[in-house]
């Protein structure tokens, strides 16, 4: 009688055995950071033989130019909705790891700075933020810079070309990859979000690879950034999605699994300089908008 009870919960006992029978779900692997990071640094060494990156000069001179809206062979809009995981599976393999390879001046290693992107074209163009590239473009501190990649969620690494257009001041990029004609997963690209949407946000916090989570559109505004003599104002979407440092460039998307931003800062709000207790930390994401003033799609959406 036991025996049939625990069958009908999905326990099944077998000559001392207990096995729970979980049903049709699948269980996720859990994600090895150290693993990731390893085997990253271990592939550069055998990508850098075989192919070119951009250098950090060149990164310099792109960064500076003025270049018109580049024309992408963008994906359609995905317009049935998604639930969290599927938006999550959807979005991974589209998502990358953008990663500054360099040499110290205290060992012989080689390391990499990690930050996020993501495809939005089949064909190898990824976008990140500005301060990304700027990064490598303008190394310091004796670090020696070696090279620029991306790396798939699949492990695959691929060396980045060119700079093909960007913005300091809403703090993007657009990166062309060496793909050899190889066509790679992209995200599609949203009008626009709303106050109020549900928003997903992927990337890689502090070397935590592939962070998922979601909140909403809190606020669109415009922020006062820049030096002091120099101040500019920029369009900014916040949200209330965790993320930290190394998600910088990861998508924002929509509760169908489109980008409507761009993952780029921070702004913690204290109480007052007497009393510097920490009440909200703003986080700020370049809204889609801002990038379709660097891009246009070639096919009909």
């Amino acid at each position: 009688m036991l025996a049939k009870k625990m069958l009908k919960k999905g326990l099944i006992i077998t000559t001392g055995i207990f096995l729970l029978v979980v049903g049709a779900t699948h269980a996720q692997t859990f994600t090895d950071d150290a693993k990731i990071l390893n085997a990253y640094q271990k592939a550069l060494d055998s990508l850098f033989l075989n192919v070119k990156t951009i250098t950090a000069t060149q990164a310099q001179t792109q960064l500076a130019e003025n270049i018109n809206a580049i024309s992408l062979n963008l994906v359609k809009l995905n317009k049935n909705g998604k639930t969290g995981n599927e938006i999550y599976e959807y979005a991974k393999p589209a998502t990358v790891t953008v990663g500054i390879a360099y040499l110290c001046p205290r060992c012989s290693n080689s390391h990499i700075s990690e930050s996020s992107g993501y495809v939005i074209d089949p064909k190898g163009i990824v976008v990140t933020n500005y301060h990304v590239a700027a990064l490598y473009a303008n190394i310091s501190d004796g670090n020696k810079p070696l090279g620029l990649t991306v790396r798939m969620a699949d492990g695959k690494i691929y060396a980045v070309k060119s700079i093909l257009a960007c913005s300091k001041t809403n703090d993007l990029a657009v990166l062309e990859l060496v793909t050899n004609g190889e066509k790679i997963p992209a995200l599609p690209l949203a009008q626009a979000g709303k106050v109020g949407d549900e928003v997903y946000v992927l990337g890689h916090p502090k070397g935590m690879h592939y962070f998922f989570s979601r909140g909403i559109v809190t606020n669109k505004y415009m922020e006062e950034a820049g030096e002091h003599d120099k101040k500019i104002f920029r369009e900014m979407m916040a949200v209330s999605a965790d993320y930290a440092t190394g998600s910088s460039g990861g998508p924002v998307m929509d509760s169908y699994g489109n980008v409507i931003g761009t993952v780029s800062n921070t702004k913690m709000f204290t109480h007052s300089e007497m009393n510097p207790s920490v009440q909200m930390v703003v986080k700020n994401t370049v809204p889609v908008e801002s990038l379709w003033k660097l891009v246009r799609s070639e096919s009909n959406q």
